[in-house]
């Protein structure tokens, strides 16, 4: 939950780790019990121990998968009876000598809303339970990337109201353990306000499936931005195989390392924020936030946010006295690494729309305490995190004053360049980073963390969108996906989990002439994939990317391609599912035919012209561009470079001029029909 420090009462400043210092007795007596709560949490059994607990994905408003076995977990005390209903069905076990349990109901048909109870030494009812399919949604930034930074998110989130559509969002944790649930989290129904910051291709892929298959749908979020294959993949998978040795000597390094050693604390305190005004226009400084009426508003409107969920060993609350020993200033401090992500937010108008700062040159505020931040500002033509922001800060014991010029913020240039823009900016982040900066994460470390909790949990299948971290390890990537798959697979026991990949999209440069290709040989190894491990399934995405952009706004084109997969295969309904792959070739004097399956309808080019995107090669491997014409199904491709053709490529570009499909308009998978190194 974000925390907004101005408008939540004190039942939620309480309860959501905030601590006020102001006078009240109902906070006091709320924050007696929070405390008492948190000391619970703390002492061994048998004191204070909640009987039976649950993990944080069994509770209301969740999902359970139909037609497959519905298993329910969790813990009480060693030897404790458990009795579990659910739908007019019970089942009994005991709890064994570590306080664990664990019962499976029979499997059930789709509906609801259901009740849950788990009954123990005290009774747990779980509300508005609904079955249904439910899938994970994994993988790095283009996979988190919000609905609301996606292209007609303006149109959609307004009519993203479906109650029997449910959101489950993992927060981020690292582990060289596999962890047994994850940090707190709950399952939420859509509406415009809980998915408008969800992944927009895991919505846009659920959305589709509700509508089309009439049944509840819950979709769990499980990914992180910047991160690589390897540590998503369980441990034992990393270390089964020789072909990936790298991995394995880091893994072998890793071992031993004790993760959590990095997390350290910190504490941050701030006070007095004013706008400076430029030189052309002269006048004192706008004061902005201080804090000193007892909330935290800026001059402007809006208020400070603050998402404990996102750094749980965190608390960010209004202290007294503040700079000048009276009123008060916002503190933010706890312990963070890098699982934490510990971000104050302060929104410059309560709708979030931008203000108009070109007469300010920059922001001054005082800052005391131990720890280092940055200061990002956020204006709404970003969205691919990479904000403008100052280098890393540090603070001292004392107050010291801090100015931020707007002429010296910069972003750090892995993201899509834009001009800074004083005239509309919406607000700006205080990013608090480990006093020791982020340390390296291990391979595994977030499948023990983020995805080992879900494996129990019986669901359907997965999606992924990942790969862009890995694309200069193609061959690498052909191992270590499978590997992934099955290491999951093993782990949830379900060796028929569906898995469905989004092929990388167009990103970078067009070439001139034909070229080797980092990102094609990735797009390769996905395919190779598809091709090699049952149950998998194939989203190309190579005409909606962005070649300036690592991450294109069009993700309901993505979502809506895993969808009609899984609805054409894992839901056998009469879709066309697939854009034409690449079958076999045969050479026919000085040209090559290239056969296609998923031709559905012949195959067709953007605009009705010439297919575009082809490269033919003779025996001495040098591709030359193609003409390439359409019969049927087929393809045949030549060229008068190449009198003697040996091997075709199609789409084989980071960013590729290419324009093949069928005849619902799906995209062909880029392609070779060589296999030769560069």
């Amino acid at each position: 939950m974000a925390i907004n420090l101005c408008h939540c009462g004190s039942s939620s400043r309480s309860l959501n780790r905030m601590r006020d210092t102001r006078p009240a007795k109902r906070s006091s007596l709320l924050g007696r019990w929070h405390l008492f709560f948190s000391m619970c949490l703390l002492l061994s059994p048998p004191f204070c121990r909640a009987e039976p607990t649950l993990p944080n994905l069994i509770g209301d408003h969740m999902v359970l998968q139909q037609g497959r076995e519905i298993h329910i977990w969790g813990k009480a005390d060693p030897g404790e009876k458990i009795v579990v209903s659910l739908v007019g069905t019970s089942r009994t076990t005991i709890t064994n000598p570590r306080g664990r349990w664990s019962v499976r109901l029979p499997a059930m048909h789709a509906g609801g809303p259901f009740s849950l109870a788990v009954a123990g030494k005290k009774t747990i009812l779980i509300k508005d339970v609904m079955i249904g399919e439910v899938w994970i949604a994994s993988g790095q930034s283009n996979m988190t990337f919000a609905l609301s930074g996606s292209t007609g998110a303006d149109q959609e989130i307004p009519k993203a109201d479906y109650p029997n559509l449910r959101l489950f969002n993992v927060p981020r944790k690292i582990s060289l353990a596999p962890q047994v649930d994850t940090l707190p989290a709950s399952w939420q129904p859509c509406t415009p306000d809980t998915v408008k910051d969800f992944s927009a291709v895991a919505y846009y892929f659920a959305r589709d499936l509700h509508r089309k298959l009439k049944v509840p749908i819950g979709i769990i979020e499980a990914a992180w931005p910047g991160t690589t294959i390897e540590e998503w993949i369980a441990p034992e998978a990393v270390k089964q195989d020789p072909q990936i040795e790298p991995i394995l000597e880091e893994w072998n390094r890793s071992e031993g390392d004790t993760f959590t050693a990095s997390r350290a604390p910190f504490d941050l305190a701030f006070d007095d924020f004013e706008l400076i005004p430029e030189p052309s226009h002269p006048g004192k400084p706008l004061p902005l936030a201080n804090f000193d009426d007892g909330s935290a508003h800026t001059a402007f409107g809006g208020d400070w946010f603050y998402d404990w969920r996102a750094a749980p060993e965190t608390t960010f609350a209004l202290i007294s006295p503040g700079r000048g020993g009276t009123g008060f200033a916002a503190q933010v401090a706890g312990r963070i690494d890098a699982s934490d992500d510990s971000r104050v937010t302060a929104k410059f108008q309560p709708d979030g729309l931008p203000v108009d700062l070109s007469s300010y040159a920059g922001i001054r505020f005082w800052v005391r305490g131990h720890g280092s931040f940055r200061f990002r500002s956020l204006q709404s033509t970003i969205t691919d995190w990479d904000d403008y922001a100052t280098s890393l800060l540090h603070a001292s014991g004392d107050w010291t004053q801090v100015t931020i010029w707007f002429r010296d913020l910069h972003q750090e240039g892995w993201g899509v360049v834009k001009e800074f823009t004083p005239a509309a900016l919406t607000g700006f982040v205080l990013e608090n980073v480990p006093p020791a900066g982020y340390p390296h994460r291990h391979a595994s470390g977030l499948y023990q963390g983020m995805i080992a909790p879900l494996l129990p949990y019986s669901f359907r299948g997965a999606i992924w969108y990942q790969g862009e971290s890995n694309a200069l390890k193609a061959q690498q990537y052909r191992v270590l996906l499978p590997n992934l798959i099955q290491s999951w697979r093993s782990a949830s026991h379900y060796a028929a989990m569906e898995f469905l990949i989004v092929q990388l999209p167009n990103h970078g440069a067009s070439p001139d002439h034909p070229t080797e290709s980092a990102w094609a040989e990735l797009r390769e190894a996905q395919l190779f994939t598809l091709n090699k491990i049952p149950h998998t399934g194939l989203a190309v995405t190579i005409d909606v990317g962005d070649p300036k952009d690592i991450h294109p706004h069009r993700k309901a084109e993505v979502g809506q391609r895993l969808a009609l997969w899984a609805l054409g295969v894992t839901y056998e309904t009469p879709v066309v599912y697939s854009g034409p792959r690449y079958q076999s070739m045969s050479v026919e004097g000085n040209a090559i035919r290239i056969r296609f399956v998923h031709a559905d309808g012949g195959l067709r080019a953007k605009g009705g012209g010439i297919p575009q995107g082809f490269a033919i090669a003779g025996e001495d491997r040098q591709f030359h561009w193609a003409q390439a014409s359409i019969e049927g199904s087929s393809i045949i491709v030549s060229s008068p470079e190449v009198a003697a053709p040996v091997a075709v490529r199609y789409a084989w570009a980071d960013s590729p001029d290419c324009d093949l499909s069928n005849a619902e308009g799906l995209p062909a998978s880029p392609f070779r029909t060589d296999s030769w190194p560069h």
